[in-house]
């Protein structure tokens, strides 16, 4: 349903390009693949390949380098100098040939927005949905929690492990967990097993292209969502949030509107982040969360759940080897 780059075997092609005698720092590799934000992934994905590819002509920004790297850049005739490559300017390689995939990518979360609808299409509502992912090594467990409004009762609750590899990227999250939560997420839709609006651990308008994966989530599958956070990403809040009471919300505006919504569930806890994925609005997106709230809630009852319960999955995954395929259903739950 979702083809992705291969953002890992990407990145080590590029690094293959950079010629002897040159280096390029971790930020010239992200703006190759389509956004400088990439460059903390990029030396992640590096870290872990120090032997596939001339990892050490890849370096900080500020020119500093390690022993090992001072010792074979050296070698290649690069001055090093208490730690730096002397004349970065003079050694560092642009001319990287890339279809910049992050791009392509950002086009997605562009057509998405163009394509959310931000005005509920009922009026009442009677069971609410949770989405949340938690990780097992290298595959990430959704889970996926129904949820009676009125009384907060856990209705059923569903999970799915599938392997995970797209890297961690700011602003580009959904594309790690997207594919496993769509993959459950549309199983229950073929069993009319959703709930009438679903929670998604994510962004939905508060996001800096106003498309999280709340509202990629919604759109692609055309259901009812709601973006739910812990912290603040991108917006800014009409107020300071730390001031709010409890039940108390403060509106955080993006380029002057109304993108989403802070909530203070209790008097301990902290404000957590609403924003509308797609066909809801923000008023009812706040009405929804604090209808779900327990008097405990630090989050609303539908993420808690499935917050909680992707984690044990996850956990009894790690204790217990991979079969294939690589798609797992770990347990429904009535």
């Amino acid at each position: 349903m979702l083809e992705l780059p291969d953002i890992e075997k990407i990145t080590l092609e590029l690094v293959a390009q950079i010629p002897k005698g040159r280096v390029a720092t971790f930020r010239e590799i992200a703006v190759a693949l389509g956004d400088p934000i990439a460059a903390r992934a990029v030396g992640s994905i590096l870290a872990q390949h120090k032997h596939d590819c001339p990892s050490y002509r890849v370096i900080s920004v500020d020119s500093t380098v390690t022993q090992e790297q001072a010792k074979l850049l050296h070698a290649e005739g690069i001055p090093i100098k208490n730690g730096r490559v002397l004349s970065l300017h003079k050694f560092l390689f642009r001319e990287f040939r890339s279809d910049q995939p992050l791009q392509k990518l950002q086009q997605i979360q562009h057509e998405i927005r163009a394509r959310m609808r931000l005005v509920p299409d009922r009026t009442e509502y009677h069971t609410v949905g949770g989405v949340d992912l938690s990780y097992a090594d290298a595959h990430g467990v959704a889970a996926y929690v129904r949820v009676e409004l009125d009384s907060l009762r856990v209705l059923d609750a569903h999970t799915l492990a599938q392997e995970v590899r797209f890297p961690y990227i700011p602003s580009y999250l959904a594309f790690r967990e997207l594919p496993v939560m769509l993959a459950l997420l549309q199983k229950l839709k073929d069993r009319n097993a959703l709930a009438d609006i679903t929670f998604v651990d994510g962004t939905g308008t508060l996001h800096h292209r106003r498309a999280g994966i709340a509202s990629q989530l919604g759109v692609m599958l055309d259901i009812p969502t709601i973006g739910i956070t812990k912290s603040l990403l991108h917006g800014e809040p009409e107020r300071d949030v730390k001031t709010l009471a409890p039940h108390e919300i403060c509106y955080i505006r993006i380029g002057g509107d109304r993108a989403g919504a802070a909530l203070r569930p209790s008097e301990d806890a902290e404000p957590f982040f609403i924003s509308p994925g797609h066909r809801v609005d923000l008023e009812t997106a706040i009405e929804l969360a604090r209808r779900a709230l327990t008097r405990n809630s630090l989050l609303p009852e539908p993420i808690q759940q499935a917050h909680t319960i992707s984690r044990r999955a996850a956990q009894a995954l790690r204790q217990r080897p991979v079969p294939k395929p690589q798609q797992l259903g770990l347990f429904d739950k009535p």
